[in-house]
């Protein structure tokens, strides 16, 4: 069958990713016969001329949408991903009567809610490599695809959904840059990104990847076929960098042990980061492995410098890891984003201000150019299925009629709302470290303007390391903007006003 396969998000910032699942689910497509195209709209002007161009030239049988995320999860800047989806279904709807079939992992996180929405034929959950190429077989065949594993649809004008089952880590290499048209991505400082499992142990109450997405058993890939993989892209496709992006990199340790250790003995060298370095293991070992490699940076979530409320997220390790990771990155010089959770069930102003003390404390450099990123989040995303569902039900955040395709917060109750922006405001006017989630509203500006300047001037990528000595620079210039905390108080309250 002739399969068109289209990448919807249309964010062109310095948060695109290139779409990796999409690209397995290609290459596995592809691989069992099928005649396989890819489009990917981040970065194009026109999202209908370039669906009207792909369509003309190809005539597909079957096109599929992946939607990557509902919403950037972000209470002081919410936006929502879903209307513009919407209407590029509407788009494909005009121009094509092929069935569209809806994936991707936030399609996974409400199945029913996003099938409805977006008004699309089918979707597919979880992992879509085995369950797609199954249902392209029923359907050439004129058969229903009601019965295969993680295919959802309209039966009998109610949602049906036969369960998932998450296979083995698919064989084969996706190929991402054979798929994707890379130098857009490069420009704006993003990676080449490689997945070395699935799958994540962590008990993070919040977290979809082991409730939902990817289940809580890993799925590894031989470190000798994910080291093959980035020296065949290496080789063929020339990325300026390679980003990991499982949920944890590091867990478990000997995998990721394993995998530094084949890349040092191979004779070629390259740019690495991590999307998600779990401070547990995040010891002396392992970062001087990393930098062997040619780790030039990467991520870490510990959510909260607070004993409480590590226990309360579940996270698996306690504040004394976090402070002891904290002194590790910080000898090893290399540039680190730390995000933080803040206001989760159990949050005060005081096990907030933990936080806020340990960032100006353990990740704010007095000597030298800074080399931490601090990015806390006020108030956590609620999603169907996870245990903090549970607890905001509970609460009273969430109740029957909550609709999970809108954004649902949780902030805690025994949060003092005015005096925790204050907190923020205050640590973030001390601290160039710190960088206050409003920022997204102008990231399309800082990167056009970062993608110009590098044209020009070597700017070492990732970009977001910048992000500390602008800030530094402009407080020094009294010319850092901090929003006013009574009305980012206000504009909170009237977010969590809609959540029921």
């Amino acid at each position: 069958m002739r399969v068109l396969l289209i990448n919807s998000n249309q964010r062109d910032d310095a948060l695109a990713a290139p779409p990796l699942g999409l690209c397995y689910v290609a290459g596995a497509a592809e691989a069992a016969g099928h005649e396989v195209r890819v489009l990917d709209l981040c970065f194009q002007k026109s999202v209908r001329l370039s669906l009207a161009r792909a369509l003309a030239g190809f005539a597909p049988e079957v096109v599929g949408v992946s939607l990557r995320n509902l919403d950037n999860c972000n209470l002081l800047y919410p936006i929502s991903y879903l209307p513009e989806v919407r209407r590029l279904m509407g788009h494909l709807r005009e121009l094509t009567g092929a069935p569209i079939v809806v994936g991707g992992s936030g399609a996974s996180l409400c199945p029913r809610e996003v099938l409805e929405y977006l008004q699309g034929d089918y979707i597919v959950v979880s992992d879509g490599e085995l369950s797609f190429v199954q249902f392209l077989t029923v359907l050439g065949k004129g058969g229903t695809p009601a019965n295969i594993p993680g295919v959802g649809l309209q039966l009998a004008g109610r949602f049906h959904l036969t369960p998932p089952h998450l296979h083995a880590f698919p064989d084969g290499n996706p190929r991402l840059g054979r798929w994707i048209d890379m130098a857009p991505y490069e420009k704006i400082g993003s990676a080449y990104t490689v997945q070395t499992k699935r799958g994540c142990r962590q008990s993070c109450i919040y977290c979809t990847y082991n409730q939902v997405l990817e289940g809580k058993r890993f799925r590894l890939r031989s470190p000798l076929e994910v080291v093959d993989e980035l020296e065949e892209a290496l080789h063929r496709y020339h990325p300026q960098s390679f980003e990991f992006v499982d949920s944890v990199f590091n867990d478990p340790i000997d995998h990721c042990l394993e995998i530094l250790a084949e890349i040092c003995r191979r004779p070629w060298k390259a740019r690495f980061s991590a999307m998600g370095v779990s401070p547990r293991n995040l010891n002396r070992e392992l970062l001087d492995l990393m930098q062997r490699a040619g780790f030039k940076s990467f991520m870490t979530s510990p959510e909260s410098a607070s004993e409480t409320m590590l226990q309360n997220y579940q996270k698996g390790f306690t504040a004394e890891e976090v402070r002891r990771a904290a002194e590790t990155v910080n000898q090893s010089r290399l540039p680190v984003v730390w995000f933080f959770l803040l206001g989760g069930p159990g949050e005060t102003n005081d096990t907030l201000q933990e936080t806020l003390d340990f960032i100006s404390q353990r990740l704010s450099r007095r000597n030298g150019p800074p080399l931490n990123l601090a990015y806390p989040f006020l108030g956590v995303r609620i999603y169907p299925g996870t245990k903090l569902w549970d607890i905001a039900a509970q609460q009273g955040f969430v109740g029957p009629g909550s609709n999970p395709l809108e954004q649902l917060w949780y902030l805690s109750p025994g949060l003092d709302l005015d005096k925790a922006v204050w907190q923020l405001r205050q640590a973030a006017r001390h601290c160039p470290e710190i960088t206050l989630t409003y920022i997204e509203r102008y990231l399309p500006l800082i990167t056009r303007f970062l993608g110009i300047l590098g044209n020009f001037l070597y700017i070492p990528k990732p970009y977001w390391q910048h992000l500390p000595k602008l800030q530094g620079w402009l407080g020094s210039q009294r010319l850092r903007f901090q929003p006013s905390p009574a009305r980012t108080a206000a504009r909170l309250r009237a977010a969590l006003g809609r959540r029921c």
